[in-house]
């Protein structure tokens, strides 16, 4: 159950199997990215980034991105995914929390990691390297050409923390969970099971490889034997070019990319009858678009629930969408499911609960945050603060949060983040953001302001205001004017309240 040995096992089954493809056409063949992995994993502890020691990647999906991640495995050092969309402040923060020792970054991105300077580990300034080669910073190739083609010679078991993943926020809330080999290698055990994958599939999952999911689901390819074809990003026509070129026969893709998918009127000019597998996740699927991914691509749709904290927690397969419409499936192998009330007891079968978990693939705590960690967890049950009801037949239908987290195209933002700026805002006395429905979006980022006294803030210039200060998928996409927000007795704005209005009438608050 260690990442990256499965590697030498498909080289010596199939050599000259292309492993790795990107939309440049660039490929690896399994003896290729094996040979290639080692000599960087190799490079790698030569600079002093070994066991435990944690190594950033800043970059758009790559071949590279995955050979660091396979990398990182066979030597038991941490990967650190860094969100390239985060303003240069936070992406110096996530490298300075986690003690990177060592940076692999993109070459567009090399710009910025030069201007945070002396915002970033110290350990950085003679271990960064370029994919793509930069001007005064050493190359990808070059670190890796330093290395040989030998396994490394370090033991890494399956309890090792294989990457740190940040979960959501640009400031105090953001937590880096630490997930384990054992983790990552039980949920790749358990997708190959339930959609039934093999050595003989072809992946494309364009979402962002910092993120948790299409990097498990891309991955996973190369850990049975597969193909993985990669691209920088997500365009709908390529991504239907791509599956007609390659064969792809299996795909994650979150709600939004679905969405674009089925609107597109020339959509259905490309082959994509090689696809036998769909998965949606990051964020809840609607119905309406359910429909019509099944009605456009057939009977492959499945969804799934779970977090990086928790990797899969539940699964429906397309014959059981079209009768249990809102759910997210049924608990998959070894995971249990609870849903409690306030005072940690069981609720009845359809009354809404905060849901716990428990299983092989939790992760092994936050980073440096022993309270958040304990607070998640009642004994080894843990909880994600999702509130959910289970059916006589156990499927688990997601209805709102406890936290007021809000997911917009599969992105998870916090209100706090958002307010932090608009308070700062000329004109500006008061605001609250939360998440209202969303066709496209899943949720619209919404700032509800009260006005300075005497003020008369203009809605394009707030939004203005906040898009340079923030990631783009965090700015408000809409604003509100109100007298006054609602609080209760200690003075707490009540999101709950300012919501409501909005998801009156709606399947589910989520």
């Amino acid at each position: 159950m260690i990442l990256g040995r499965c590697l030498a096992r498909n080289a010596r089954l199939y050599p000259d199997r292309v492993a790795v493809v990107d939309a440049a056409g660039r490929q690896r063949t399994y003896a290729e990215l094996h040979a290639r992995v080692n000599r960087l994993a190799n490079a790698l502890l030569a600079q002093g980034i070994g066991k435990g020691a944690r190594l950033g990647v800043l970059d758009r999906n790559s071949i590279e991105y995955l050979e660091a991640y396979f990398a990182a495995g066979l030597i038991g050092a941490w990967l650190v995914p860094i969100n390239f969309h985060l303003k240069p402040a936070d992406i110096a923060y996530r490298l300075a929390h986690a003690d990177a020792a060592g940076l692999i970054a993109g070459a567009e991105f090399v710009p910025t990691v030069r201007a945070l300077g002396r915002e970033l580990p110290p350990a950085l300034a003679g271990r960064t390297w370029a994919v793509g080669g930069a001007d005064g910073v050493p190359s990808y190739e070059s670190l890796l050409a330093a290395g040989a083609d030998a396994a490394p010679d370090v033991r890494v078991d399956p309890e090792d923390v294989l990457y740190l993943g940040y979960t959501s926020g640009t400031t105090g809330p953001s937590k880096g969970a630490m997930v384990s080999h054992r983790a990552i290698v039980v949920g790749y055990l358990y997708k190959a099971l339930d959609y039934g994958l093999s050595d003989a599939d072809v992946a494309l999952c364009p979402g962002p490889f910092w993120h948790s999911a299409p990097r498990d689901f891309a991955s996973l390819a190369l850990y049975l034997g597969g193909t993985c074809v990669v691209t920088r990003g997500f365009e709908p026509r390529e991504y239907l070019a791509l599956v007609e070129r390659h064969r792809v026969t299996y795909s994650f893709l979150v709600p939004t990319m679905l969405q674009m998918l089925i609107g597109l009127e020339d959509g259905a000019c490309h082959d994509t009858s090689s696809l036998r597998v769909l998965i949606s996740g990051g964020s809840p699927l609607p119905t309406a678009v359910k429909e019509r991914v099944l009605a456009r691509f057939g009977s492959i749709l499945f969804e799934f629930y779970g977090a990086t904290e928790t990797r899969i927690i539940t699964s429906i397969a397309p014959a059981e969408l079209a009768q249990r419409r809102r759910s997210v499936g049924r608990p998959i192998r070894d995971v249990e499911l609870r849903i409690l009330d306030e005072r940690g007891e069981a609720v009845p079968v359809g009354v809404p609960g905060e849901i716990y978990v428990r299983g092989p693939g939790l992760f092994s705590g936050y980073y440096k945050d022993a309270a958040a960690t304990e607070r998640g967890h009642r004994g080894d049950w843990f909880s994600l603060g999702d509130i959910g009801r289970l059916d006589a037949d156990g499927y688990l239908y997601l209805v709102d949060r406890k936290a007021d987290t809000i997911i917009s195209a599969g992105e998870n933002i916090y209100p706090n983040d958002v307010e932090e700026v608009l308070l700062a805002a000329p004109g500006v006395k008061e605001a609250a953001v939360i998440g209202i429905p969303d066709p496209t979006w899943g949720e619209l980022v919404t700032a509800i302001v009260v006005p300075a006294p005497g003020a008369a803030p203009d809605p394009e210039a707030l939004m203005a205001y906040c898009a340079a200060r923030l990631p783009g998928y965090m700015k408000p996409r809409r604003i509100e004017f109100a007298d006054a927000l609602p609080r209760n007795e200690s003075g707490k704005i009540l999101r709950r309240v300012l919501r409501e209005p909005y998801w009156r009438g709606a399947e589910a608050k989520i």
